[in-house]
């Protein structure tokens, strides 16, 4: 593991919400399963522009199971590396193709008139920072073991979460971020979480000598060269 700063951060995420928190560069996020079980859906925007944010579409090249070592890509033209993961228990199981949970999708499927979801949650969330329901975008889901099949079947939960107690996720920031983690608002009705909602927990440790080294390396690697801004266009008013 990394030689981290101290911890700048700490606080329980409570079931059903999530928390909208910056992440500086050369900081690591780390979100950890309080009493196991839980999926967990992650949302990421530059701090300074939110029109930059996480892309799961670009992410799922060359997998959909991302590991310690990938990295969290933001939308074209940016196409920017947001985030790297630093470190990831063995139980995580990540997932890049089931979309984000919402109120629509719980009345279509269950015929619920109200249910908990992600969608809403992470609205919230980000509401904080001025940001609308309209730029919640698809997550990368952590802890979710779901499965397709040759002929294009997806099961968002197709076995039940192996997550334990005290495992963790450690995501290090290659660039100032809005960082969104959310408890899954669909696991009382999936094995995605057990059929439970349980915490978790989320610290945010400061920059080392170290993790400023590996954000700036990271950086440098990943970054393409016709990675574009607004700036390089002729409409730059946002």
């Amino acid at each position: 593991m990394a030689l981290y700063g101290k911890t700048r951060f700490e606080t329980v995420i409570q079931p059903v919400s999530g928390k909208a928190v910056p992440v500086y560069e050369g900081e690591v996020l780390r979100i950890t399963q309080v009493e196991g079980g839980q999926c967990v859906d992650f949302n990421c925007f530059n701090l300074h522009d939110y029109k930059e944010h996480m892309s799961v579409g670009h992410m799922r090249g060359p997998n959909f199971r991302k590991k310690k070592g990938d990295v969290v890509r933001s939308n074209p033209n940016r196409y920017n590396p947001m985030m790297a993961i630093l470190e990831m228990s063995e139980t995580c199981v990540t997932d890049l193709l089931g979309p984000r949970c919402s109120a629509a999708l719980f009345e279509m499927r269950a015929g619920f008139d109200i249910h908990t979801n992600c969608q809403d949650t992470i609205a919230e969330c980000i509401g904080e920072y001025g940001l609308t329901p309209d730029d919640v975008h698809d997550s990368f889901n952590m802890w979710m073991n779901s499965a397709w099949t040759v002929s294009g079947e997806y099961f968002s939960s197709a076995q039940r979460n192996t997550a334990r107690e005290g495992d963790y996720v450690d995501l290090l920031a290659l660039m100032d971020v809005l960082a969104v983690p959310a408890i899954c608002g669909g696991g009382d009705i999936s094995r995605s979480s057990n059929y439970w909602f349980k915490p978790i927990k989320i610290q945010i440790f400061e920059p080392s000598d170290v993790t400023t080294r590996l954000a700036q390396e990271y950086f440098r690697e990943y970054r393409p060269k016709t990675s574009k801004g607004v700036e390089s266009f002729r409409i730059k008013d946002i």
